[in-house]
């Protein structure tokens, strides 16, 4: 895409604006602004505030596409298949884990796994591609 003339010029122009402030000290920038009767208490509050704002806003922005994601990610969840009576889930689940050798699941002490636990493997399983309720009748 071709950039106007006028764009590269500015684009120029504030790229050699920033080189200045960058070879420019502190000082010189203070004694800039004493010299042109600028409050330097003010100034500092106004930028404190400025960049304030602007990570308030940031933040913000980055909170409602979190916020986004969570949302669209629990539709995506709830609006998920029925899952097969238990019965018949546990039956998936043991010839999942027979056939792919690499699928394994662990619980702690040796515990028992409640019906909710092998539900919830069962849907982790769906969603990771392992498993394709279609081929289950599902």
């Amino acid at each position: 895409m071709k950039q106007s003339k006028e764009i590269k010029e500015i684009g120029f122009i504030r790229a050699r604006a920033l080189d200045d402030l960058a070879n420019t000290s502190d000082e010189e920038v203070r004694n800039e602004y004493r010299e042109a009767g600028q409050d330097m208490a003010a100034i500092a509050k106004q930028t404190h505030d400025s960049l304030r704002d602007v990570v308030a806003s940031a933040m913000r922005a980055k909170l409602a596409s979190a916020k986004a994601a969570t949302t669209a990610s629990s539709a995506r969840k709830s609006t998920s298949r029925a899952r097969p009576a238990m019965e018949r889930l546990k039956e998936i689940l043991a010839e999942t884990f027979m056939r792919e050798p690499k699928v394994a699941m662990a619980f702690r002490d040796g515990k028992k796994q409640t019906d909710e636990d092998l539900a919830t493997v069962y849907d982790d399983l769906v969603r990771m591609g392992v498993i394709k309720p279609e081929d289950h009748g599902v």
